[in-house]
Order: C-alpha cells, then structure tokens, then sequence
C-alpha cells in the first residue's frame, strides 16, 4: 500500500512543519546559497528563509512562511502574515523578499487563492484593507496603520512573486524526496545501470592504475594502460567485470545522492569499508588473490538502512572502487 506522506505532512506540528520545510530548503542547494530558520515571537513574518547569495538579507531572498492549521489558511491570515514582511520591511529590518511563499498543508480558501491569482488586485487590497482588516493583528495589542513607508513597500514589491504550495504539492517536489525519506522512512526507490563506456574514464584512473600493478603481479606479463590489461586473455576479463562494478556503483551513488538524506550514503560507504578491510589488511598469497577475496566478503555484506536493501552485490563490490579512488582501499599497497 502507498504511504500518504502529504497526510503525514498534516500530522506535524507547528514547529515540525519549519524543521521540515528548513531541511526542503536545504535540498535545493541550486536555488540557495544559504537558508535560516526563524523560531518563535519576533520572527518579523519569517519562517525559513532561503538566501540566494551570501549578502544573506541584504541580498535576494525567499520567505517561506509555514501554517501548519486544522484547516486551509483564510484570507484574514494571508493579508496579516504578509502584511508582516511589509510593516517590518518599512521598518528596515530587512530589504522585501524577491519571493513569499505560503506553506500550508491543507492549502488556502478561494478567496486567498484568487487574490494570490490576481497579483494587481492582491496589491490593491492591501492599499485598500490595510486600516480596517489588517492594522490592528500585525502586532499584539498595537494598531499599526498604513504609513508612507509600508504604502512604498506595497507599491514597490512584486505580487506576482507570490504563491503558496500544501501538503500534496510539496512531497511531489524532487527536492522533498530526501527529506521524506528522513523523516518518515520513505523508500527513495531503485537505481538504474547505466552503461560501461567503451572508453576510459578519468574517474577510473586511479583505481585501474593500482589494479594495473596487481596484474603486473600475478601475471603473465606486464600492462602499461588500460587497454594492454583489456586486451589479454588473462586479465581483461577481470579488468571488465570490475568497470562493471565500478560504474554500477557511481549509478547507485549519483541517485541516492539526489533522493536520499547526505549521510545516508556515507553510511553506507562506511558499512562496505568496515566490513572488508580486515579482509584487504590480512595476509594473502597476493595482491590480486587479495582483490578476489575482498570482492567475495563485499558480495555478502549487509549494510545497514534503505540504501542496503536496494545494493547489489556488484554495486557492494564496485563501492570498494570508490573506497580505492579515495585512497582507503588501495589495490597496490
């Protein structure tokens, strides 16, 4: 049965629903330089910010303000919670935001939909409504009316910037996929085998130089390049099935990296290493029995989590590849 993650999403609470839509944020390393959760009384109408660049506040930014409520956000509540930004903004607590987002779970009511759709009216209403519908809830027992300089603000901010997104909408952004997976277990899915090329990666280099020495080694004769050891009958059929493993596990690697939580993966590159290198460091006949035999171990390990479910013993044994490429597991020590 499918989990209902948007369902879940309604569950949070309200400080829940910020520590999730700061981690959302923190996915979407391509629209951020940096991002800021603000908590509590005096966030000025901030929940999470996303910072385009490192001028931070005083450069673009994106406000995501959250409402995490038992029902969808009224009107009442759009036109306070952005009146915020324009009342702090006038105040100069921070420049306007380039974006504002709504995060609510349950969405919006039509009529907030409407005038979100409709970015002069929206605009329009706030010049017209400001003394009589949002003056008196912007700050707790003070009615803050419309000045020149919140006028200015209104008038200088693009509405069209404006949007909200719920529940449903969210946990089918790309971003959201690592964060669902933290938090509520989400299964990321399977990877997909690309191809090995036909050519020699520079990714390759320094695993296939190391593993060059070992069938130096065993063999009957020496192999300057790659190409040497793909070419006897020897060695090449080994030298092959290893790319294999190699680039089952960069394909493995790239799309966890996008859909899982970032520690995921190094957990599990420290499960492969700590499961073989009692294996690499024991004693061998040689270099290339060595290889054959921490292989074997890599094939039966049982890493832990999501990511050691969906690991194939190819992508087990190519993640020592990778562990050799960083030095950890070299081949011709």
């Amino acid at each position: 049965m499918r989990i209902n993650h948007a369902a879940q999403i309604c569950t949070l609470s309200a400080s829940e629903l910020e520590e999730f839509v700061d981690e959302w944020i923190a996915q979407r390393f391509k629209d951020y330089h940096a991002h800021e959760l603000w908590r509590g009384t005096g966030d000025m109408g901030r929940d999470v910010t996303g910072y385009v660049t490192d001028r931070r506040l005083e450069g673009p930014w994106d406000n995501f303000q959250c409402k995490q409520l038992s029902s969808k956000l009224s009107e009442h509540s759009a036109f306070v919670e952005l009146g915020k930004i324009f009342k702090n903004s006038a105040d100069g607590a921070f420049s306007l935001p380039r974006k504002y987002t709504f995060v609510a779970p349950y969405g919006l009511v039509r009529n907030a939909r409407d005038y979100i759709a409709h970015p002069e009216k929206f605009r329009q209403a706030f010049l017209d409504r400001w003394d009589t519908y949002i003056a008196k809830d912007l700050v707790e027992n003070q009615v803050i009316k419309l000045t020149p300089g919140i006028e200015a603000k209104i008038k200088a901010f693009d509405f069209t910037k404006v949007d909200w997104i719920d529940a449903t909408r969210l946990v089918k952004d790309p971003a959201c996929k690592p964060v669902l997976v933290a938090w509520f277990d989400d299964d990321p899915g399977a990877w997909t085998r690309d191809a090995v090329p036909d050519e020699i990666q520079a990714s390759e280099s320094v695993y296939i130089g190391q593993l060059l020495k070992v069938y130096d080694e065993k063999g009957p004769g020496t192999y300057p390049d790659a190409a040497a050891a793909l070419a006897c009958p020897e060695v090449g059929p080994n030298l092959r099935i290893q790319r294999t493993r190699f680039f089952d596990s960069v394909a493995f690697e790239r799309f966890y990296r996008d859909s899982t939580p970032k520690e995921y993966l190094k957990n599990f590159k420290d499960d492969i290493y700590l499961g073989v290198v009692d294996v690499h460091q024991g004693m061998h006949t040689n270099r290339f029995a060595r290889l054959g035999q921490v292989m074997q171990q890599a094939a039966v390990l049982q890493p832990s989590g999501v990511l050691g479910k969906h690991a194939s013993t190819p992508v087990k044994q190519g993640t020592c590849h990778l562990l050799a490429n960083e030095g950890l597991l070299p081949w011709d020590n």
